[in-house]
């Protein structure tokens, strides 16, 4: 069975993330880059420039006067959510459904979604965080799925069905079959992508249920999203719900109400996520 790193390099091979996405990754981490630097990559992508003034002149951002050149446009959308659109956009093929018994890339899509959507909301109203950073862990938490699907898909298979008939954490179940898991090749895959370390931590750490992260950290908003997001029906494989550690437990009950409208909210926030980032076809 091949290593994580292995599995990461035969992905590579043959879905590697668009240059554009890899580029603009590294111009949000770079604290000398420049708009012009954005403007000139974006270009390069004419899809990502209709998605960018699509977004920019959506009533999300209620401008007066329509935007139409892309300069414009990254001023107004932010550096952070640029690179949260591109990140979708990437994504947005890998998880083109291959569904089979045991898991479904159509599912694992919109639990990733939920996720995201969820994540930047809790950052924004629990903890009064900006929320683009939380929603890119939340929209590529799961990637290593992805992975595991493309190369080794029996395995993921059989470890999803023993999942959803068992008592443990999907990763358990992975570790038994395929000798590693989505959480360690995800965090692989996304240092490779350049993602900055909260977010890697985040991807690598969100099934680690027995240690305590801080409150707030981008990992521990993830853990709540998820939970949250699986309760709702949401989860990556259906009908299966993992316990929230109790530190996370203990959280929730003391900000109960402002969890309670935050779920009453999610319905709305998810359609606006879909205007701003659905995809057309669909």
């Amino acid at each position: 069975m091949p290593s994580s790193k292995e599995l990461v390099a035969k992905f590579s091979d043959l879905k590697s993330l668009p240059h554009v996405a890899i580029r603009v990754t590294q111009l949000v981490n770079s604290a000398s880059s420049s708009m012009q630097e954005f403007e000139d990559i974006i270009k390069l992508d004419p899809v990502l420039v209709i998605r960018m003034l699509k977004l920019v002149n959506s009533p999300f951002f209620g401008l007066v006067n329509k935007v139409e050149s892309v300069s414009k446009a990254v001023v107004y959308i932010g550096m952070q959510n640029l690179r949260n659109l591109v990140a979708i956009e990437a994504l947005r093929d890998l998880f083109e459904d291959e569904t089979a018994e045991g898991f479904s890339r159509r599912l694992l899509w919109h639990h990733s979604a939920t996720v995201a959507i969820l994540s930047q909301m809790i950052a924004k109203r629990i903890f009064g965080l900006v929320g683009e950073d939380e929603f890119l862990a939340g929209i590529i938490h799961d990637v290593g799925l992805i992975v595991e699907d493309q190369l080794v898909g029996a395995e993921l298979r059989r470890a999803c069905l023993n999942y959803s008939e068992g008592n443990r954490i999907i990763t358990e179940y992975e570790n038994e079959t395929i000798e590693t898991n989505h959480a360690k090749v995800g965090g692989l895959l996304a240092y490779q992508w350049n993602m900055q370390d909260d977010v890697l931590v985040a991807i690598k750490k969100h099934h680690q249920h027995d240690k305590v992260f801080p409150i707030p950290s981008i990992v521990a908003i993830v853990q709540i999203a998820e939970y949250i997001a699986n309760r709702m029906k949401f989860a990556a494989v259906a009908g299966k719900v993992d316990p929230l550690p109790a530190y996370l437990k203990g959280h929730m009950k003391e900000r109960m109400a402002d969890y309670k409208v935050l779920i009453k909210d999610l319905p709305g926030e998810m359609a606006k996520a879909d205007d701003l980032y659905g995809d057309d076809e669909e």
